[in-house]
């Protein structure tokens, strides 16, 4: 009788059992929600320009699949809101172009955003980019 006899079976078992382990994990996993915690990404088509005006940037939604879901949008320059007449934030139409105030140009702004507010209570940066570069 050799010395290996019966090596291959052990870990074959091993083996075995360690699949099975790791298919239970998965299958458990997605079958008691652990994955629902994920969110999915809203598509909204976004168009910026400056203004003639200085401090002034122009938004316009363009489109996109969620574009009907936006309940507002709001732009910041480097993290400070601007101004959108009184408020800081506007209720999107497709199509309308939307003026967007920063009165606080002291130093050289280096990042803009527009984040939308979506009707799930959702808020996602739709628009982003570095200025001055």
């Amino acid at each position: 009788m050799k010395k290996n006899d019966g090596v291959s079976p052990v870990i074959g078992t091993i083996l075995l059992v360690a699949i099975t382990v790791v298919l239970v994990a998965i299958i458990s996993a997605v079958v008691m929600g652990m994955t629902g915690d994920i969110g999915t990404g809203h598509v909204v088509g976004v168009q910026v320009a400056p203004t003639e005006v200085d401090g002034e940037i122009l938004i316009l939604i363009s489109g996109g699949a969620d574009a009907g879901d936006l309940a507002g949008i709001s732009a910041y320059l480097d993290e400070v809101p601007g101004k959108y007449y009184d408020s800081t934030s506007v209720k999107p139409i497709v199509g309308k172009p939307y003026n967007f105030t920063f009165f606080d140009l002291s130093s050289p702004p280096s990042r803009f955003s527009v984040v939308g507010q979506f009707t799930d209570g959702t808020n996602q940066t739709i628009f982003s980019c570095n200025v001055g570069e």
